[in-house]
């Protein structure tokens, strides 16, 4: 086995980017191009809402030692999910922790319907009505 790739506790998250392309170097993962990287990191996706249909079974019946293992599982689940985000932006050259802060200043002075589950009030204005069938698109 080489050498264990280390990551220092509070690290910045381009330490986090620079950890998962030494891992991924380290696998033989550098060749996965960004659309399959993509389809992975849905599969996880999927994997971390399995995990979390579980655990929330395991709350429901009252059993603490099944839940905490099955938060640990959950936990790992959102590494995997995690993994991939940080691939898919090393892809792109994307700094995931400018991205992070940029966003989420905007996201700050945005405003949200309630019970909109994240969906601006922009988003939630009702959309015009389609065209019927065989009408012309105009033309803008």
């Amino acid at each position: 086995m080489s050498e264990e790739i280390k990551l220092a506790e509070g690290a910045p998250m381009s330490a986090y980017q620079d950890y998962v392309t030494r891992l991924e170097e380290l696998h033989g993962w550098l060749e996965v191009d960004l659309v399959h990287n993509c389809f992975l990191m849905g599969e996880e996706v999927g994997e971390l809402f399995k995990a979390i249909r579980k655990h929330l079974r395991y709350y429901e019946e009252h059993d603490p030692v099944e839940e905490e293992r099955s938060k640990l599982h959950v936990g790992e689940e959102i590494v995997d999910v995690l993994n991939y985000l940080l691939a898919i932006a090393n892809r792109l050259e994307i700094d995931v922790e400018g991205a992070f802060r940029r966003k989420n200043l905007i996201n700050q002075g945005r405003s949200w319907a309630e019970g909109s589950g994240g969906a601006s009030a922009e988003e939630l204005k009702p959309q015009a009505e389609p065209l019927a069938s065989g009408a012309e698109e105009p033309i803008s």
